[in-house]
């Protein structure tokens, strides 16, 4: 499902960029960031980037009370870079990857 959609005008060029989040069968909660565009490219040396954030299954309920917390308190808006904060500040297990 995409969550989030918006376009970026950086100095070295457009940034299309989109959060995706789904479900697996054992019941985690994989994010998916994926970025494409000219100014993706002066940070990876190519024109499309993918971020992985999954939440382990067990601390799933616990995360989203803590998303639901934050997202009702605080102005700004949830990158995938905060969701990795809010894990290691709660004990809240998780795993990345990335793809480019």
């Amino acid at each position: 499902m995409n969550v989030f959609t918006c376009d970026i005008d950086s100095n070295e060029g457009k940034i299309n960029h989109k959060v995706y989040v789904d479900w697996d069968d054992k019941g985690n909660l994989h994010f998916c960031e994926h970025d494409l565009g000219d100014g993706v490219a002066s940070f990876w040396g190519a024109n499309e980037y993918e971020y992985f954030f999954m939440v382990h299954q067990k601390d799933v309920a616990r995360f989203i009370l803590l998303c639901f917390w934050k997202g009702f308190t605080f102005e700004e808006r949830f990158s995938v870079a905060d969701l990795k904060e809010l894990c290691e500040d709660n004990d809240i297990k998780y795993d990345t990857d990335s793809w480019f």
